[in-house]
């Protein structure tokens, strides 16, 4: 299960050491700009906070806190924030922090506007745009379904799980982290396409990597968070999955589980919204998966040879089975992982 990996600061946290935060596991840090409609309402530790968390090489993020109450405040708003950001590198997208109790007598239509207007401004720019708020918000004032269409979602709610699909969740903000004595905001990061795939200064620009896999898996009814190659594992200890999601950062994947009424049928898609093609699953208890993934030629060219989906799962409450790759019968390989009658709790994949 995904850890706390990023913190968001303003100029209320001061004396932050980096360093330490970074070697305590936080590789990202999202930083307020500023508020408001004039660039002259930028944040004091803005450039200072940018500087050191740049030299940490964490990844970086923008929010800006809103006052606006039309869509021309809200143009007015996202350009100030591009003036004092000044063309700045940002590893993830710049966030519209909705908040404010003077704004919600403008109603869900008009906030939902006043998000877009900023959002839009921001990507004129070339820079990816997201929408920060709370549940009640998301929930009340803005249009959740239509903004998380076309926008990244960056939800506060301090609970023990998130009650909405989001790309970072704020979990926290009494979170302790090393490098700061105070309580911090603390969050959790869902999605890792959140980050940009490649960086301005990236030495190796050109050059073809390996491809990523992501997945996450759902338990109890709830949706965990994703998880990149085999920086974790998908699921909880001692809970029946009964959906997962994958997707693949090039190529093509499918997969499907098995149940106890049999193979549910093959999906390609990664969208835990869509009950068609988005996820594997029907909310049973799943005891088996099978994974396969087809290689791109101009990846199979660069790497010298194909690659294949490589998992392993395990029972309730016990040992992994052994690694099943892609639907492949040989060396003592079943064509999938897991064993029939037994459900499983954890998940483990990756692209080899």
């Amino acid at each position: 299960m995904a850890k706390v990996s990023c913190v968001d600061i303003s100029e209320f946290q001061q004396g932050i050491n980096f360093n330490k935060m970074k070697n305590d596991g936080i590789k990202a840090v999202i930083i307020r700009a500023g508020y408001g409609r004039e660039s002259s309402q930028k944040d004091s530790m803005f450039e200072s906070h940018y500087k050191n968390a740049k030299s940490e090489n964490m990844m970086i993020g923008v929010y800006w806190y809103s006052y606006a109450d039309s869509a021309g405040d809200a143009e007015k708003e996202a350009k100030s924030c591009l003036e004092c950001i000044n063309n700045k590198s940002l590893d993830m997208p710049i966030y519209y922090d909705l908040e404010d109790n003077s704004q919600t007598k403008l109603g869900k239509a008009k906030l939902t506007e006043i998000a877009e207007r900023f959002c839009e401004t921001i990507k004129k720019s070339n820079y990816r745009a997201g929408v920060y708020a709370n549940l009640n918000w998301f929930n009340n004032y803005l249009d959740y379904d239509k903004l998380k269409k076309k926008y990244s979602i960056w939800l506060a709610q301090y609970n023990s799980v998130n009650e909405l699909n989001c790309d970072i969740w704020q979990n926290s903000s009494t979170g302790r982290v090393s490098g700061y004595g105070k309580n911090i905001d603390t969050n959790i990061i869902f999605n890792e396409s959140v980050f940009n795939s490649k960086k301005e200064d990236d030495k190796d620009k050109g050059k073809i990597t390996k491809p990523d896999i992501f997945y996450r898996v759902r338990c109890d009814g709830v949706w965990l968070p994703e998880v990149k190659n085999l920086e974790d594992y998908a699921g909880l200890k001692g809970k029946a999955i009964t959906d997962i999601a994958i997707k693949v950062s090039e190529g093509k994947v499918w997969y499907q589980v098995h149940t106890k009424s049999g193979w549910l049928p093959k999906v390609s898609g990664y969208d835990i919204d869509d009950l068609e093609n988005g996820y594997a699953g029907n909310g049973s208890k799943i005891d088996a998966i099978r994974v396969y993934y087809t290689t791109p030629q101009s990846i199979a060219k660069s790497l010298n040879k194909y690659l294949v989906a490589k998992y392993k799962v395990s029972a309730i409450s016990k040992e992994y089975f052994d690694w099943q790759h892609d639907d492949q019968t040989s060396n003592g390989q079943d064509g999938y992982a897991g064993l029939f009658g037994n459900s499983i709790d954890r998940v483990l994949l990756v692209l080899e």
